[in-house]
Formats: structure tokens, C-alpha cells, sequence
């Protein structure tokens, strides 16, 4: 049997599956659990508990956070949280309204640049999700300006492209202590990607509880380093694909290769969080 997988995206944000075709799919594949960690959104996290319910797979409530350190941006994933949380609810509603502002404001500079994209056609790749550059993405696919959604990023809408905007982000000890005010615990997303090596430290001081060593895109020994580098800060390890959908370029569900015991450490760091945490 397959580990588990814990960093998956569906369509309640940027993924091409819905929340409960990705928990059969997960379940078809064998895994014992899965967390649905959508950008900025836990709206996948009740159609995903069903799912699960019936399919006899576990699934943890998740969610992927952008956080500013020293003014560079990290993503933090939050899991074991309450996702029916208000005071939650109420900041991920605020940080999806600062999405469709930053569509507008990409399309807006397209739309000047003479690249005909329309932000209804954004929204509407969107479907009603969190909106973000994936979803412009799409639109600029569709419309023929961009072959691939990675030949979009890398011409148009990744960093220091023409097109980027920057999203507004909290700072770590803001976004640690949200995800800790709902119950949950925070990781340190894909840090190879994000290059995140020397911001641990301040991340620990400010609640970091893990990190993603096994990450989809993560080469055996960069799973080590950063295996070695949770053990040295005194935090658990956790991992998943990262997947994003099948037409999206990405890894697959399960493809971490996760080792299942990752799921004993952390259900016991969220166990130690909360009564840490209680009055």
C-alpha cells in the first residue's frame, strides 16, 4: 500500500478535480489518507470528509497559506483544523477577495499589453473557487496567447514577468497563529522550491510545526536534507504531490512517496498544539 498524500488541490482553488473525485481516485490507488489543502479556501473540506466517509479513506481538513518572512514569501500548509471555524471562514473570505482584486489587476495590464483576456473568462475558469494566476493562466491558453499553462507562467505571470502582481500576504506569526486559532498546525510548504532553507529558524520562533520533506518535486537526497533539517529545529516531517490536476503539468496523487508514519507524527504534533492551546 501507497502512503499517504498530503498536499492536494482541487477545484474549491486551482486543481482540475473535484474534492470528491480526488478522494476516489485516492482511494482507488489504496492510500490510507489524504488532506486537501486548497490556496486560501477550506470550501472542498465537507465534500472531501463525505467522500471519504463512503470511499473508507481518511481525510484531514487542510489548507495551503501564503505567509511574508523578512518580506519574502513562503506557503505554509495547515492542517488538523476545524474547517467549520468562523474566525477562519471570515480570513480566507478577506484573502479571496484580495485574489479577485490581483485578477483584476493582471488582466487589467494584459488587457494593456494588448492581450485580449477578459477577467468574466478568469472567474469563470475559476467556477466559483479561489481565484488565482492559474486561472489567467487558462484564460491566456484558451485565447491563444500562451501554448501551456507553464509556457504562461514563464513568459507573462511568474515572478518578475511582465504581467505579475504580487498578492497581499500576513506576516508568519499572523497566518501560524490563524491556522493555530482553528486548531491546526502549520508546515512549511515545498521549501526547496521556495528556497527556504534560512527562513526556518524564524519560522520556528514564530510556531512552525513541520516540514515538507517529501514534496512530489523533491529529489531523495533534498527529502533528506530536509528530513535532517526538521530533526535539527525539533519539528516533524510531513509530504504529498502537490497535485493540481491531470492537465496540469504537475506530479501525481501518490507520488510522493510518503512514508505512513508520517501520519502518527502528525496527528500527534495537532494533539499537542491543542492542548498547548487549551485555556
Amino acid at each position: 500500500m501507497s502512503g499517504p498524500d498530503l498536499h492536494i488541490h482541487s477545484t474549491a482553488s486551482d486543481g482540475t478535480l473535484a474534492p470528491t473525485e480526488i478522494v476516489a481516485r485516492a482511494a482507488a490507488l489504496g492510500l490510507p489518507a489524504i488532506a486537501v489543502t486548497d490556496h486560501d479556501t477550506v470550501a472542498g473540506a465537507g465534500p472531501a470528509l463525505a467522500a471519504g466517509r463512503d470511499l473508507g479513506i481518511r481525510v484531514i481538513p487542510g489548507v495551503e497559506l501564503s505567509a511574508d518572512v523578512a518580506g519574502r514569501s513562503v506557503h505554509l500548509l495547515g492542517y488538523g483544523l476545524d474547517h467549520t471555524s468562523a474566525p477562519l471562514l471570515a480570513r480566507l473570505e478577506r484573502l479571496r477577495h484580495q485574489r479577485v482584486e490581483r485578477a483584476e489587476r493582471i488582466v487589467l495590464s494584459l488587457r494593456e499589453a494588448g492581450l485580449d483576456v477578459a477577467l468574466r473568462d478568469v472567474l469563470g475558469a475559476a467556477d466559483g473557487g479561489a481565484v488565482g494566476r492559474a486561472h489567467i493562466a487558462h484564460a491566456l491558453v484558451s485565447a491563444g496567447y500562451a501554448d501551456t499553462l507553464d509556457d504562461a507562467f514563464e513568459r507573462l505571470l511568474g515572478t518578475g514577468r511582465p504581467h505579475y502582481v504580487a498578492k497581499p500576504v500576513g506576516g508568519a506569526a499572523d497566518v501560524i497563529g490563524w491556522i493555530g486559532a482553528a486548531g491546526g498546525i502549520a508546515v512549511l510548504a515545498h521549501p526547496a522550491l521556495s528556497a527556504a532553507d534560512d527562513l526556518v529558524p524564524t519560522l520556528v520562533a514564530a510556531g512552525l510545526a513541520g516540514i515538507e520533506a517529501y514534496h512530489g518535486r523533491h529529489d531523495t537526497p533534498t527529502r533528506e536534507r530536509y528530513r535532517i533539517l526538521a530533526a535539527e529545529h525539533g519539528l516533524i516531517v510531513t509530504g504529498g504531490s502537490d497535485f493540481h490536476g491531470v492537465d496540469a503539468g504537475g506530479t501525481a496523487i501518490g507520488s510522493a512517496d510518503v512514508p505512513e508514519d508520517v501520519l502518527d507524527d502528525l496527528d500527534a504534533a495537532v494533539r499537542a498544539a491543542r492542548r498547548e492551546g487549551t485555556p
